[in-house]
């Protein structure tokens, strides 16, 4: 908690504008009191000495009191108010967000959260989106399709009858075993560790050898928990994390007898016995994680399988055929897969059974064993009985739950987990129980993971590690062998081809480590988990250097779908004209991809790419693509055809131009160009350009401007955040982050606005965020409509506010020309309180939260619409200064039309004071009436009250109150002034001529010079009336997507 910074307070771009206009309302103020004192000093000046008055006053000590005195009585330009007023209103505007059913999700029975209250106009002023990719554009739910062994491409496409499946909620797709796979794998000899003289050793040059390998690296190459029970955490509203009794708990919480228990695996006498204090602990921690736990099993499950007592599951979920949208076609010099024709038939246990059925094959190995008298091998056990029950695996992140399911599929199985051992069941082999020496955790830098293991049978320690292929087979083992140099060749062709189908890769490889070798290395790492100085790098350079030398065992590619309206909602926030950067850790050929199928790169974009192993490099990169950029602009729209710019000299660097139409940007994001373009970057090249003493993020940044998207390939959480705050300092624009992990907070906490998705990767992301989404689609009704609402509301206001305290003040002002500035007011003191307290206090809030200027219909049907808030078009600087002149002339107006009429006569100051104010009242209101755009209940009833409210309080505070408070006796004077037909004259005068200006501007601007706004809703408007369709700008009816299939 000492080190809790506590959140970041955010100011949108309009509180900032405001503030700055305050500051020069304290100026005008200030002048105000100059002249006043000035006035004062003169005025006094003018006249003689009196004889008769021996101790006149000083005119230049009246003068500095006069000063103080106008300060008193002109305070009210300084909006105290507005900020109560911008408050309450921002809080309604939070509410109706909060409770939009349009945002809300059934499928996760989530609304919208609302964690930031003071930046709801932000919402509508987003020029730059940043956005994750994994669990933000696509839904974080695994499925395991494809993987490479030892050269061999072995492919596990959904079940044919995936559309029929019913399977309950939350249970994944079935993973559908691959049958040479299957086969492959059923010719390991049985009990393969065989025996050299004294020493047992595992041969690993046959084919099904690296299968079990590679299985074996699946199902223990992670943190996955075996639980006994499903895991749930619920958070409360205070963000605690309250445990949620399952159907495995009785009513008090306590676990039910083992007999009933799910998970309760039962270890054969072989095994070593772990205390329960250590597995107690390791427990708890467990369920301090925000996990991903395996659901429970499905009724496409054996018919053995039935739901546990107490369930009640939810409408079955369907899965609807999605075809391939991507416009990369697979590169013709891919290596043909091993993949036989469409398998017949699907494996009971390719779709987490509950029981731990371990093969024939294996029970005939140990049967073979036991009656050899080999069954006193040390830390091996018999095979599990049939009648155990699968053990449910909760995992860290989604895609150590499909590894870990993969390897389940074929009979590799994780059967338990400690912190010092790792049971698992291999085919061929039994049980084995292997100790854990250390593991090596996944972070950003290494982009890796490795568990280090001690072999139960050859004491072997070796090390399994998984991670980016870009870190995986650069650490390989340098080698002669032919057929280990193809093997690699082949894999890597098998990854380029998994990233063109969108699928997430993973590189799979291992280490025989020596006994000094890990002797010498745990020395040296304990050393640098001990050190204080620079403990995070010598840990990872620790880490680093026992993750060399390594053999290359095989990759998977992991499907990860896109989410439902992904691709609809990045076209509507660019066609809104915001700039749209998705930042993720992919390998660059699966980002391109799932880029087009989210509609982030179109086939008439011309793609540039930055892949750059050096800072000259990288410079020659952007300087040439600025060049050539720059040389093309003038010759765009002409006959010359697009053609393919290729940089010379530099590796790994192209363009693809093809044509495009213009686009609706901002000026200072995009200069003028007819063609559409759009960058990528990895994160090699990322990190020369995010480098000061580089000098490239002017140059990145003047490129990026040309384009209308940028995707960041293998990027860090760190360089997300560096990223979001270039952007933000250099280019002075305001930024979205969206994201749903915990790599995405430091991004997220960056941007002007921080959006969370609650999805798979626990609630790091949401509880750093302002606003916390539970689907990427709703990002465009929240931008599109809410935010555009919300700044139009809140901008006009606050120059609402700006304007009628401007007026009172100037009213009180121009008295002082004819009570020779002595600070005297015409206007009672009860008025000059109540005017913002309770006369004028409801119609800025109807304002600021009720008024709509386009309906969301058409907000949503034209993106375009959005520019009014992104460009700032409704509060400028020079709107302020509009706003103070209006007041200056309707001050005037109201002012000198009421001194005309009482001109020469006997009325006294109340009277005069009264009627000046119901004059202004009414001019306040009516301007509200003017400047609303859609008429509700609520605007009328805040008229109408403000106006009931003022005579009732005028007539009754004038009858009864004699003397209240001390204060000058205004006794009937509004019975008096009321009672005149000169009151009524002037109120109806000064009213029409005072906002006779603004009217007339607002119907020439609505018929000569309409904004986009006005246009959208007149079009509507018509359209209705002739009994037309109202058409968009752009169709929202589309073809079902899918980045993979």
């Amino acid at each position: 908690m000492l080190n809790n910074g506590g959140p970041r307070y955010k100011r949108s771009e309009l509180e900032r504008q405001m503030n700055l206009d305050v500051i020069w309302c304290v100026l005008i103020l200030f002048v105000l009191c100059i002249i006043g004192a000035v006035g004062c000093k003169l005025w006094l000046s003018s006249y003689d000495v009196v004889p008769f008055i021996p101790f006149a006053s000083d005119p230049i000590y009246e003068g500095m009191l006069g000063f103080w005195t106008f300060v008193i009585i002109l305070q009210v330009m300084i909006p105290l108010s507005l900020y109560v007023t911008i408050e309450m209103a921002k809080l309604i505007q939070v509410y109706h967000i909060h409770n939009d059913v349009h945002l809300y999700d059934p499928d996760t029975n989530k609304r919208i959260e609302c964690r930031a209250l003071n930046i709801p106009e932000e919402l509508g002023q987003v020029q730059y989106v940043f956005s994750d990719k994994t669990g933000t554009l696509t839904e974080n739910k695994m499925i395991f399709r494809r993987c490479t062994i030892a050269g061999v491409d072995y492919n596990h496409p959904p079940p044919e009858n995936a559309q029929n499946l019913k399977l309950q909620p939350g249970t994944p797709m079935p993973i559908l075993v691959n049958p040479r796979l299957q086969e492959e794998l059923s010719l390991l000899e049985p009990n393969s560790l065989t025996e050299n003289g004294t020493r047992r050793e595992l041969r690993f040059n046959s084919h099904p050898q690296r299968l079990q390998e590679f299985l074996l690296l699946l199902a223990v190459c992670n943190t996955v928990v075996v639980a006994r029970h499903p895991h749930h955490d619920m958070m409360n509203a205070s963000g605690v994390i309250e445990l949620v009794p399952t159907v495995f708990e009785n009513h008090s919480g306590t676990p039910m007898s083992s007999s009933r228990s799910r998970g309760d695996i039962r270890n054969s006498k072989q095994t070593v016995p772990i205390p329960s204090k250590t597995v107690d602990k390791y427990s708890r921690l467990s369920e301090s994680r925000s996990v991903t736990p395996s659901p429970p099993p499905s009724h496409f499950q054996a018919q053995t399988s039935e739901p546990p007592s107490g369930y009640s599951g939810g409408k079955k979920p369907e899965f609807p055929h999605q075809p391939v949208l991507s416009p990369i076609n697979s590169s013709a010099e891919t290596t043909p897969t091993a993949d036989s024709p469409p398998f017949p038939k699907l494996l009971k246990n390719a779709i987490r059974p509950k029981l731990l059925n371990v093969p024939s094959m294996l029970m005939a190995s140990v049967k073979k064993s036991s009656g050899n008298g080999n069954n006193s091998i040390p830390h091996r056990s018999t095979t599990p009985s049939p009648c155990e029950l699968k053990p449910i695996y909760e995992a860290e992140s989604p895609d150590e739950l499909a590894l870990i399911d993969a390897a389940y599929s074929y009979n590799c199985r994780l059967v338990k987990r400690t912190p010092q051992y790792a049971t698992v069941a291999l085919p061929g082999e039994g049980v084995l129980e292997f100790e854990i020496l250390q593991i090596l955790p996944f972070d950003s830098s290494r982009k890796s993971m490795s568990v280090l293991l001690k072999h139960p049978v050859t004491n072997e320690k070796i090390l399994y590690c998984k991670g980016a292929d870009s870190t995986i087979l650069a650490q390989l083992a340098p080698t002669d062998d032919v057929i280990m140099q193809q093997l690699i060749f082949r894999t890597q062709q098998h990854l380029n081809s998994y990233a063109r189908q969108g699928l997430r890769v993973l590189v799979m490889a291992k280490r025989t480590v020596s006994d000094h070798e890990y002797s010498d290395w745990l020395r040296r790492h304990e050393e640098a988990e001990l050190s204080i100085d620079n403990r995070d790098r010598r840990i990872r350079e620790s880490y680093s250097r026992l993750e060399t030398n390594l053999t290359l065992l095989g990759a998977t590619g992991i499907e990860d779908r896109l989410q439902d309206g992904v691709p609809e909602t990045i076209s509507a926030l660019i066609s809104a004209g915001i700039m749209v950067w998705v930042l993720t850790g992919d390998k660059p050929e699966t980002a391109i991809n799932v880029a087009y199928s989210a509609r982030l790169f179109s086939p008439q974009m011309e793609l540039l790419k930055l892949s750059a192993r050096s800072k000259d490099a990288a410079e020659s990169a952007i300087l040439f693509y600025l060049a050539d950029i720059q040389r093309e602009t003038p010759l765009e729209g002409g006959s010359q055809p697009p053609r393919p710019v290729v940089s010379p000299g530099l590796n790994q660097v192209g363009v693809f131009a093809r044509a495009s139409t213009p686009g609706d940007v901002h000026p200072q994001m995009m200069p003028r160009s007819n063609k559409k373009r759009a960058l990528v970057v990895d994160g090699k090249t990322l990190t020369y350009i995010l480098d000061r003493r580089s000098n490239l993020q002017k140059p990145f940044l003047d490129l990026t401007r040309y384009c209308s998207s940028v995707l960041c390939c293998r990027a860090t959480p760190l360089q997300k955040a560096y990223i979001v705050r270039v952007v933000k300092e250099q280019l002075k624009m305001r930024t979205l982050a969206i994201g749903d992990g915990a790599n995405d907070v430091s991004m997220i906490q960056t941007a002007d606005v921080g959006i969370g998705i609650s999805g798979q990767e626990g609630m790091q992301a949401v509880m750093a965020s302002d606003y916390a989404l539970s689907r990427f689609k709703y990002l465009e009704r929240l931008l599109l409509v809410h935010g555009h609402w919300c700044y139009d509301r809140l901008s006009r206001m606050v120059l609402y506010f700006f304007y009628k305290n401007a007026t009172f003040v100037f009213l009180i002002f121009w008295f002082q020309l004819y009570c020779g500035f002595s600070g005297s007011v015409m206007i009672d003191q009860m008025y000059l309180m109540l005017y913002n307290l309770l006369f004028t206090s409801l119609p800025p809030i109807a304002i600021g939260v009720y008024d709509q200027d386009v309906p969301e219909e058409i907000l949503l049907a034209r993106p375009s619409l959005y520019r009014q808030g992104r460009l700032g078009s409704v509060y400028k600087p020079h709107s302020f200064w509009i706003t103070v002149a209006d007041a200056l002339y309707q001050s005037i107006v109201i002012f000198f039309i009421s001194e005309a009429a009482y001109h020469d006569t006997d009325v006294g100051i109340w009277d005069f004071g009264t009627t000046v104010t119901t004059s202004c009242m009414f001019v306040m209101l009516f301007h509200v009436a003017i400047e609303t755009r859609s008429w509700t209940i609520i605007h009328i009833l805040s008229i109408l009250a403000s106006i009931v409210a003022f005579y009732i309080f005028t007539i009754v505070y004038n009858t009864v109150c004699l003397e209240c408070l001390g204060l000058p006796n205004n006794y009937q004077v509004i019975q008096q002034t009321m009672g005149s037909m000169v009151y009524w004259l002037v109120v109806g005068l000064s009213v029409p001529m005072a906002l006779l200006p603004r009217f007339v501007w607002r119907c020439v601007e609505t018929c000569l010079f309409p904004r986009d706004v006005t246009r959208a809703v007149l079009d509507k408007r018509r359209a209705t009336q002739r009994g037309e369709d109202f058409l968009v700008s752009w169709s929202r009816s589309t073809s079902t997507s899918s980045i993979f299939r």
